[in-house]
């Protein structure tokens, strides 16, 4: 399949040519990264508050193994989506759908720290 109304519908997936030059980040790459954002800002406050409340020590087990997860998830995807660039449709929702993975991923970064429950965390990731 080729172009529908101006988008890829389906691209065979080959290697991106490295030569490219003056390569931007789509504002599709652009909400992708913010998630991951999202998730360090929430994992951040979560050792902050760790560190607050006298339990520094505590905090820092958890907060590695989830900054962990979250950077696995990023350079992953980040690397594949950089040497397989298609940016067809099938590629966008699978983008998508990582960033809601992302999102879940970070939604359960309290009960990380709080109940030592990652459940949501490898839900997430």
């Amino acid at each position: 399949m080729t172009d529908v109304s101006g988008f890829r519908v389906h691209r065979r997936m080959t290697a991106r040519n490295t030569a490219e030059s003056h390569r931007a980040a789509s504002p599709l790459e652009l909400l992708f990264d913010l998630t991951f954002v999202v998730a360090v800002a929430q994992l951040v406050v979560q050792l902050a508050h760790g560190i607050e409340g006298g339990h520094g020590a505590e905090a820092v087990g958890p907060f590695l193994m989830v900054f962990f997860a979250i950077w696995w998830a990023w350079m992953n995807f980040t690397w594949f989506a950089s040497a397989y660039d298609t940016d067809d449709v099938p590629d966008r929702l699978l983008t998508m759908l990582q960033m809601g993975g992302v999102l879940v991923l970070a939604a359960g970064v309290p009960a990380a720290f709080d109940d030592q429950d990652f459940r949501a965390i490898t839900l997430g990731t």
